[in-house]
């Protein structure tokens, strides 16, 4: 691969993984208001887990992360764009869960931007 070649193909993968932060906020926005809607119930499940872990075939820390990061959108929709432009990820969103609050969301959100799933970790312990 020639340098013309890697920096058109370096540029295509920043562009799937632009794609692919929007697709992961869209769907998550499309559930939270799924479980806020308790659409769930009509499908004869008792709850998003098993809607995700059932229905949509997701494993059980997939099912886990995602429902976590749809809770943390009903509560905070702030956390959306982050999640959108690639700041926030699945993992670090569940630690955030765990220590966001309204009062302390303008200080403790931007702490975990950019952090990997042992960072964000760190830091939510550090906050309780």
């Amino acid at each position: 691969m020639n340098l013309t070649e890697s920096r058109a193909l370096a540029a295509r993968l920043a562009s799937l993984l632009r794609q692919e932060h929007h697709a992961m906020a869209d769907f998550l926005v499309a559930l939270a208001e799924f479980d806020q809607r308790r659409g769930w119930l009509e499908l004869g499940h008792s709850g998003l887990f098993p809607f995700l872990n059932r229905e949509l075939g997701l494993s059980k820390a997939a099912a886990f992360f995602r429902m976590t990061a749809a809770g943390l959108i009903q509560r905070f929709p702030e956390v959306t764009e982050p999640l959108r432009d690639g700041r926030l990820c699945l993992t670090t969103m569940a630690s955030l869960a765990k220590v966001l609050t309204p009062e302390n969301r303008a200080v403790v959100l931007p702490r975990f931007f950019s952090r990997s799933g042992l960072e964000a970790k760190a830091i939510a312990a550090e906050l309780c």
